[in-house]
């Protein structure tokens, strides 16, 4: 029994698998789809193409007269078309990448093809550690001579791969490399996606960096440098580069439709790895003649796929490093030093996305402020706010509190989230003193305590990490009531907080049926 699903690729890059249990489904922008494309430009047809299980179990994809046409492999599809394993269908923008799942107890891997398939003599974590193990001898030979040539090459490759930074430098580079190889016609790298357990989209490339889909013929599926499902298993498993002759002449796999569109000859093929970790493969063939490449350039070739393996671990660490610099980065706007630092002791593990917890809540407004932006122009208002914020953020963060939006011309802070502590109301009740001390313009300040759930409020497009709940909505209420210059506090904080607090009396609050003790807190 098999599963089929959909890898699609959106137009921004993101991925997501879409499961294939209908015997017909319908793909297009509109809403009676099974797929459904989400397309503005209105470049996909509202039905542009569907999928039927046939009776023999195959999926066969046809076109329902779209306007732009529906491409597998990059081919446009002028008739009904069995789907294969990793077969790619394009519409529109989204790309499709057909998955056939066995479920069934896995076979015993077929034995490898008769034809002309030479394994490196040294596995690639070793070549990384050593890779002198494959430097030509150039004793007693002249600088021109093709051992010299070899050698140089050889240097560069270890020059410039060191020199990559991201992943995508790498690509570039070894591909570059690549071509340096007499003989290479075509190169790939293919990443692979752990997440996915799948080989990522990639182009493959023609000496002068130019795509295939821009220079390939028409009758060539570039798609066809996936030789064959046993050959990729044998480059994982043995983690050894291979040199490949002559593919078309092998009874199993040289009769493939693939194969003989793409018209390869010769080949090289080797996984992408850092110390058992599996990041790819790189690839490069030869369409003319199975004994394009030498055993000089398998050597060559070697070499650098075991660098290219070294140089793409790199850079995706030091990705990995950089984006979790971006994140404190980022959390240092909004936290204060201390609790950003116990958060990355923890590895990022605080418990977000609703948590009921006790917090102090804070509001600080500006008094009159209509009235105030008023007598100025948009850019001294905007001017205004900037300061405002900006010496209000920064007593909250060197109170150690956490700041949770600015609204209007309000800003909104919590004590005792993500990270709660003993003292958080104390310390919130100094930061409310600190802040009318700082501001430069007439401000109120509301504080109240209690529980409230903390994590990340929103949808799936957009969230933010905030504070829900009553005594978020009285802190907001008690600001309302405050003067400029003042403090209003609830009965909560003056019986939990240590301070001089002015009893106002009972008040009512919007939205609330009872009445409320509120204070004063004095600033002395």
């Amino acid at each position: 029994m098999a599963q089929r699903s959909f890898l699609i690729y959106r137009p921004d890059g993101s991925s997501a698998p879409c499961p294939l249990s209908l015997p017909l489904i319908r793909i297009g922008r509109g809403e009676d789809n099974e797929i459904i494309l989400e397309d503005p430009t209105r470049s996909i047809s509202r039905f542009h193409a569907q999928l039927m299980l046939d009776p023999d179990g195959r999926s066969i994809l046809t076109d329902l007269r779209s306007s732009n046409g529906t491409f597998v492999n990059e081919q446009i599809l002028n008739g009904p078309v069995a789907l294969g394993q990793d077969d790619v269908v394009r519409i529109g923008p989204y790309r499709l990448v057909f998955r056939d799942h066995i479920t069934a107890a896995p076979k015993p891997a077929p034995p490898l093809p008769a034809f002309q398939i030479e394994a490196a003599a040294v596995e690639l974590d070793q070549l990384q550690d050593r890779p002198h193990l494959l430097t030509p001898s150039v004793s007693g030979t002249a600088a021109s001579t093709p051992q010299f040539l070899a050698l140089e090459l050889l240097h560069e490759v270890g020059v410039r791969l060191a020199r990559t930074v991201t992943p995508a430098d790498v690509a570039e580079t070894s591909l570059d490399l690549l071509f340096k190889i007499a003989g290479v016609q075509r190169a790939t790298l293919m990443s692979w996606d752990d997440s996915q357990q799948a080989f990522l989209p990639a182009d493959l490339y023609t000496a002068g960096g130019k795509k295939m889909t821009d220079v390939t013929p028409a009758s060539y599926d570039p798609r066809g440098l996936v030789l064959s499902q046993t050959i990729l298993r044998k480059v994982r498993q043995e983690n050894r580069p291979l040199h490949i002759r002559d593919a078309r002449s092998h009874a199993e796999i040289g009769h493939s439709q693939s194969i003989i569109r793409a018209g390869i000859q010769a080949a090289f093929c080797s996984p992408l790895s850092f110390q058992g970790r599996f990041l790819g493969v790189l690839y490069a063939d030869n369409l003319a003649a199975p004994d394009a490449f030498s055993q000089e350039d398998f050597r060559i070739f070697t070499t650098i796929a075991a660098q290219t393996g070294l140089a793409l671990a790199s850079a995706i660490t030091r990705g990995q490093l950089l984006q979790r610099e971006v994140e404190q980065a980022a959390m240092r706007l909004y936290l204060s030093p201390q609790v950003t630092d116990l958060i990355s002791a923890s590895g990022g593990g605080v418990e977000l996305g609703g948590v009921l917890q006790p917090v102090t809540v804070l509001f600080a407004d500006i008094r009159n402020f209509t009235q105030l932006s008023e007598q100025m122009d948009a850019r001294e208002v905007v001017l205004m706010l900037n300061e405002f914020f900006t010496a209000m953020t920064q007593v909250i963060i060197d109170a150690g509190g956490t700041l949770d939006k600015y609204i209007g011309d309000c800003v909104m802070a919590l004590f005792g989230a993500p990270l709660p502590a003993a003292d958080d109301l104390d310390r919130a009740v100094q930061a409310a003193i600190n802040m009318q001390r700082a501001s430069t313009i007439p401000i109120g300040v509301g504080l109240h305590t209690g529980p409230a759930v903390i994590g990340n409020i929103g949808s799936t497009q957009r969230m933010q990490y905030t504070a829900i709940g009553d005594t978020v909505n009285v802190a907001a209420r008690l600001v309302s009531l405050a003067a400029p210059g003042q403090i209003i506090v609830s009965e909560e904080v003056r019986n939990q907080a240590e301070g001089f607090f002015e009893p106002l009396g009972e008040v009512e609050l919007k939205g609330r049926q009872r009445k409320m003790n509120v204070f004063s807190l004095l600033l002395k």
